[in-house]
């Protein structure tokens, strides 16, 4: 019953915002009625819109976190959805699915059982428009739904997104600090910032993500670099989805 709860808020916040539709009055059509267009639009509409991204079987599933104290098991999928469309820019929201189970390591590297079980289900918006001082199709995301007994709501960020030759490319920031995970269950400020790279490759839209982890400092935001950075693959069929 729970989890058929969680399904159903995902879904009505990943379907309720309605497409804008160009208004049409008569006459010769007016800035105000011409739909925003662009390649990365086009890109998006065609390529991963409706489609359903997972890992594949061969995906590094385990990651280290916490300064190599805490390893995690992890897998998620990926679906993109409800695409609106206006004369200043275009939205779409973000349903992610992640299974994770966290794991403190002992002195020899080992991992402490029992693990923490980490599975959530969130829904982001993320919404786009035109720079006027760059041309750049620029952006922000917003939290919208989380399931997480730990989560905070109303976490933002910023984005870029660009073209270059054949992939889509959106860089991403996080505002402020995110919780990150760490050993004994606590959690730490920290933020990730991301790129990914989206391409179609032999009859696949194939997702890359690389991201990098910082600390901040909560009085400051200053950010330090921890950690390595990550290459997460995610993986769509050609032709599903819409």
């Amino acid at each position: 019953m729970k989890m058929r709860a969680i399904l159903g808020m995902a879904c009505i916040l990943l379907f309720a915002v309605p497409s804008v539709q160009a208004q049409n009055t008569g006459g010769a059509p007016s800035a105000h009625s011409i739909l925003f267009s662009s390649p990365e639009l086009d890109f998006f509409a065609q390529n991963m819109l409706g489609k359903d991204f997972t890992m594949p079987a061969d995906a590094q599933r385990i990651r280290r976190l916490d300064d190599g104290k805490v390893e995690a098991d992890f897998d998620r999928r990926i679906r993109y959805a409800n695409l609106a469309v206006s004369p200043e820019g275009f939205s779409y929201n973000t349903l992610l699915t992640i299974k994770q189970t966290n794991y403190d390591l002992d002195a020899n590297g080992n991992r402490i059982l029992p693990g923490r079980v980490m599975d959530r289900t969130f829904v982001i918006r993320s919404k786009y428009g035109r720079s006027l001082s760059t041309g750049k199709i620029v952006g922000s995301w917003e939290m919208l739904y989380n399931d997480h007994p730990n989560a905070v709501f109303g976490m933002t960020g910023n984005m870029i997104m660009s073209m270059e030759e054949d992939k889509l490319v959106i860089l991403s920031l996080p505002g402020g600090f995110l919780d990150g995970f760490a050993a004994s269950g606590r959690f730490v400020p920290r933020t990730n910032q991301s790129r990914m790279e989206v391409a179609v490759r032999d009859g696949k839209v194939i997702q890359t993500t690389t991201s990098e982890m910082f600390d901040v400092d909560p009085e400051t935001l200053e950010r330090t670099p921890v950690g390595e950075k990550t290459t997460t693959v995610d993986v769509a069929e050609v032709g599903e989805g819409r």
